[in-house]
């Protein structure tokens, strides 16, 4: 079975399957940035450049967000073998651990005793899903700019 979430192994998947949800993103990356660049052209006919302007920046945020995320999936075998000292991994927590034991990871992949992995791969998970989430909200926020003003344009 694979790291991380349980279910099937990506080896034990049929292609089908994996073609389909390949397809299916490519085509909504498709049919997104061809909206997105109808708009950018409404935009410059109707001479609304600042419309425009904001839209570019929206395109280019998003392009980056999608490389962070890229480089995350890429990266990620590697980031969840930096190894920290446990004195770190404790440092600076959200929320305060109701035991003093430190949460069984799964596999170790420290060689020292005493250290635990940067990143789990559920937080590496996690962290992919918070990156999502900061780019939905950032479309509903420029969309909403953008709507709030043409509609003062006009």
């Amino acid at each position: 079975m694979a790291e991380g979430l349980p279910g099937r192994a990506f080896e034990y998947t049929p292609s089908w399957a994996i073609a389909a949800v390949c397809f299916s993103i490519v085509f909504i990356s498709a049919c997104a940035e061809r909206a997105l660049h109808k708009l950018g052209k409404w935009f410059k006919h109707t001479n609304q450049v600042a419309l425009f302007e904001a839209l570019e920046k929206l395109k280019e945020e998003l392009m980056l967000l999608g490389f962070i995320s890229l480089l995350l999936t890429v990266l990620q075998r590697s980031i969840t073998r930096v190894c920290v000292g446990e004195r770190y991994a404790n440092l600076m927590l959200p929320c305060v651990p109701t035991h003093h034991h430190t949460v069984d990871v799964g596999p170790q992949h420290c060689p020292k005793v005493g250290q635990v992995p940067l990143l789990s791969v559920e937080a590496m998970h996690d962290l992919h899903i918070f990156i999502f989430v900061l780019a939905v909200v950032y479309v509903v926020f420029c969309a909403s700019t953008m709507l709030i003003g043409g509609i003062r344009v006009r």
